[in-house]
């Protein structure tokens, strides 16, 4: 999606397209050695799922993106439109696609290996208590004959990314109790722009009528 980042460059929020941006979510590039990883997981015996700061309103194309790849299907976690908008920041989308994972699937299917192509990524995950992985190191571990065996010992010892996990759930709590108070805003604005604008269309109609 480098190609149209441009689309989305402008510093403010209302320059950006991002209609025409999402239109060219389809045409992503599938970067192909790391489809080789995912599809030696599931091959593995390990169930993939996906984080993406896509919308929510295309994952079904987004769906039928991963299928069409040959990518094994798996439950996907996008941006929320109503909680994330469309201007935070993929790192604390991610963050609250991890502590939402946490407490929905942890129990019946803990987080093995978060991959994840952006280093920055990868070291705010591992300060969570999430073994992260960047795609390029397990790259080299796959290369090299012991990819399941790196997975399975962990990118930090089991008990030092235990340990993280209270103190990053709390600043983590503290920070969307924050965030929530001004999207309230936001939502409430955003509500309200909604109803405007179906006043307006049924005005419309009601003219051409």
């Amino acid at each position: 999606m480098d190609a149209h980042t441009h689309l989305i460059a402008s510093p403010r929020p209302q320059e950006r397209d991002w209609t025409a941006f999402h239109r060219h979510f389809r045409d992503a590039a599938l970067n192909r050695p790391g489809g080789r990883v995912v599809r030696a997981l599931a091959e593995a015996g390990y169930t993939i799922a996906y984080s993406t700061t896509r919308l929510d309103n295309l994952m079904c194309s987004t769906d039928q993106w991963i299928r069409h790849r040959s990518l094994p299907p798996g439950h996907i976690e996008p941006r929320s439109f109503w909680h994330d908008g469309t201007v935070r920041p993929a790192l604390d989308v991610k963050r609250r696609h991890w502590w939402r994972w946490a407490d929905r699937y942890e129990a019946a299917s803990p987080v093995v290996a978060w991959i994840d192509d952006e280093p920055d990524a990868v070291q705010m995950l591992l300060r969570q208590g999430c073994p992260a992985w960047t795609l390029a190191d397990l790259l080299k571990h796959q290369q090299a004959g012991d990819l399941l065996t790196v997975i399975a010992r962990g990118p930090q010892p089991a008990a030092d990314l235990a340990a993280a996990r209270p103190g990053a759930r709390r600043a983590f709590e503290e920070a969307e109790e924050r965030r929530r108070r001004r999207h309230t805003r936001w939502q409430r604005r955003h509500v309200a722009r909604m109803a405007q604008r179906r006043s307006e269309e049924r005005r419309a109609l009601g003219k051409t009528g």
